[in-house]
């Protein structure tokens, strides 16, 4: 499928303080690798999806067309309108916002690819903080602390995997958004992964508020089809950018570019209508909430729509691994973006690294280039070669990723990472492993 631009790398905005927080996000550029992967018969993740041609689900219809008189205020108020598809089961919001009302601290947490990091805009631009901001101002008394783990050009496949790490750990978020609708592909594994996520957020001990935020393209692929049955499953609110935006775009009262100074990416004003989007929903429930008892959390499904199979997955970096032997490979503190603890290989000798651990499913994350510089990894499994996972993919342009290597019976195992001899001088990075 066709892969979008490439911008500028930059490491994931994690950012945790209160009201008066003004502190600027890192300002490392950026490179945005939008859309989604494929996925090859193997489970392995490769390349990425743009939603061309018939393979594209639908980022928004525009059977409700807006009239053409309609001012631009009346245009924002029908695009507010039409971003909202539901509000799903409101006891946990309610819960939250009575809880931040009477001056109690709330944490609000955001994960999702560039767009959530805030590329192009700026970290105080995006629509995280500026949903943050909102926030503090409809609660000015309460302690508000932020978390955006937004990471540009990673579908929910590595943001399940970095999601303990990056936006739970000791954060504790009390509402939780997650956006990856341009991000992911169709395949299976997105949809599980995708699944896992939005199910780890909801089992955690503080019953946390979760919103589903569906972006769209420029093209129109978004992964809102199937995300939205998650929603649904669940019974999420959820917010769609596509529906508010295309129908506007179908009536000729507005272009893209007003929206987008590329093929993906909100600028300034796209971002502060998604904060618009998003503080509609919530002033929505926040006037229930007020007025009366918040409910009590409703019980989950007990069955999973497509899979929770990756929801226990949780990141190891080098120096949480137990590892047994190293061979050609240089330790390094800036493998790729956020991931600050791994290893680099830059040779033709080969190079290994043997580690114990105790997991039933074995992810391994790494630096993913389109170059044929870039080597394949060799994965051995108690001795066994069980899968051998390229680093050189089409879309890849120097992003972290994240491939299924191994799943099987739940007990303590040896793996061994090889990198083979080769002709030439051969790269790697080696950024570690997601293991449940």
């Amino acid at each position: 499928m066709k892969k979008l631009i490439a911008l500028t790398l930059a490491a994931a905005v994690l950012l945790l303080g209160g009201c008066d927080n003004t502190a600027n996000a890192p300002s490392d550029t950026t490179k945005e690798q939008t859309g989604g992967g494929t996925v090859s018969d193997s489970g392995s993740v490769t390349g990425g999806a743009e939603g061309s041609g018939t393979a594209a689900e639908s980022g928004g219809g525009s059977k409700d067309l807006p009239d053409s008189s309609l001012t631009e205020e009346q245009q924002r108020e029908y695009m507010i309108e039409h971003s909202f598809i539901t509000e799903g089961d409101t006891s946990r919001m309610a819960r939250v916002l009575k809880k931040a009302k009477a001056g109690e601290e709330i944490t609000v947490g955001f994960i999702g690819g560039s767009i959530t990091e805030g590329l192009t805009a700026g970290a105080d631009a995006c629509w995280a903080k500026l949903t943050y901001n909102a926030l503090c101002e409809m609660f000015p008394d309460t302690k508000i602390n932020y978390v955006n783990a937004g990471l540009s050009g990673t579908p929910s496949v590595l943001g399940v995997v970095r999601a303990e790490r990056d936006l739970f750990a000791d954060k504790s978020p009390d509402i939780v958004f997650i956006e990856f609708a341009v991000n992911d592909g169709q395949e299976q594994m997105y949809k599980e992964c995708y699944e896992s996520l939005v199910k780890k957020s909801l089992d955690k001990d503080n019953a946390p508020a979760v919103v589903l935020l569906f972006t769209v393209l420029k093209n129109r692929f978004s992964c809102q089809e199937h995300m939205s049955a998650v929603g649904e499953h669940y019974k999420l609110p959820m917010i769609s950018v596509g529906n508010a935006i295309n129908p506007m775009f179908d009536a000729g009262l507005m272009t893209w570019e007003k929206y987008s100074d590329d093929e993906s990416h909100p600028n300034v004003w796209g971002h502060e209508l998604v904060k618009d989007f998003i503080m509609n929903y919530i002033n929505k429930v926040n006037e229930k909430a007020q007025s009366q008892d918040a409910p009590e959390p409703a019980p989950l499904p007990d069955k999973a729509l497509y899979s929770t199979e990756y929801s226990g997955i949780r990141l190891l970096e080098r120096d949480q691994m137990k590892v047994t032997k190293t061979e050609g490979f240089d330790e390094s503190d800036n493998v790729i973006a956020t991931f600050k603890n791994g290893w680099n290989y830059r040779d033709n000798t080969g190079a290994s690294v043997t580690f114990t651990e105790t997991f039933k499913t074995l992810f391994l994350v790494f630096k993913c280039n389109k170059s044929p510089n870039q080597a394949d990894a060799e994965v051995y499994v108690d001795g066994e070669l069980v899968k051998t996972l390229p680093s050189n993919k089409p879309g890849g342009w120097g992003n972290p990723e994240a491939d299924l290597a191994w799943s099987g019976e739940e007990g303590e195992h040896t793996v061994e990472i090889r990198i083979a001899e080769s002709e030439k001088a051969m790269l790697y990075g080696l950024c570690g492993i997601g293991i449940q």
